[in-house]
């Protein structure tokens, strides 16, 4: 089934993605997406075909996003920092907070875009506040990115 994906960002134009609905629940969705090229994150090859399953709950402070290559190995986890996920009918809507997290397949943490962060508050798009609490929330992820992953696996079955 198709469903969109809407992520809203701070310092750039929103962007839609379509992509496939595997499961819904109340306030939550985990969806599929096949990648169309190859990429990289950090350190880790994402080859074509890698497949990305995304885990979106209202109310949480982070999208997860576990990729693993098209022989369906791991190669990663990666946690977009955001607010206000919507999950709809057709559709998850979510405001990006420019900080990300990568899990690689070997356990090791590293944190995504904090030059963007610091451009966003140098150029008041947020005030320090916000930027602070943005970092608060990337460090609850990385001390506790284990239980979100595992509380993603159990949708995944």
């Amino acid at each position: 089934m198709a469903f969109v994906e809407t992520k809203r960002h701070i310092n750039k134009p929103t962007q839609t993605y379509s992509c496939e609905l595997i499961k819904h629940g109340q306030g939550w969705v985990l969806l599929r997406y096949v990648s169309q090229k190859a990429w990289n994150v950090v350190d880790t090859h994402l080859p074509k075909g890698s497949c990305t399953w995304a885990f979106y709950e209202e109310g949480a402070s982070s999208v997860i996003w576990r990729m693993v290559n098209p022989k369906g190995q791991l190669l990663g986890h990666l946690f977009h920092i955001c607010s206000d996920i919507r999950v709809e009918s057709s559709g998850v809507d979510y405001l990006d907070l420019l900080l990300d997290v990568w899990i690689d397949a070997q356990g090791d943490a590293h944190l995504l875009d904090e030059d963007e962060l610091a451009e966003c508050v140098a150029n008041q798009k947020i005030s320090p506040a916000q930027g602070h609490r943005i970092k608060a929330i990337a460090a609850r992820v990385l001390d506790h990115w284990q239980g979100d992953v595992k509380k993603m696996n159990e949708r995944l079955v």
